[in-house]
């Protein structure tokens, strides 16, 4: 299981993931790690969890996985997948941040 490195908060009107039950990240591992193992690029890994009904965003500086209708359900550390580790193996995401920049969504 990954350790997340830097601590974040989970609050809503920041955009990240409240922390998953255990029984909820075990399940989301066992279904989506396998996606994220797989991916060969950042396009590849958009189009297999949009396959199940989940995006990538970046939100303060972590990956998060969001839902069909834009709710964030966890980081990619939750399911032992960071960000740090995505980008040695895929290469740094091209990103478009909102005005704050506190958001973002991968570019084409």
């Amino acid at each position: 299981m990954a350790v997340q490195s830097v601590p974040f908060s989970a609050h809503a009107e920041n955009g990240m993931p409240m922390p998953l039950d255990s029984e909820t990240a075990m399940l989301l591992r066992t279904v989506l790690l396998p996606h994220f193992e797989r991916a060969t690029s950042w396009g590849d890994l958009c189009a297999r969890l949009a396959s199940k009904g989940y995006e990538i965003t970046f939100r303060n500086g972590h990956l998060v996985l969001a839902d069909d209708t834009g709710k964030p359900v966890c980081t990619g550390s939750m399911i032992g997948s960071p960000l740090a580790r995505l980008a040695e193996r895929l290469g740094r995401p091209k990103l478009r941040t909102d005005c704050s920049g506190a958001s973002a969504t991968l570019r084409n």
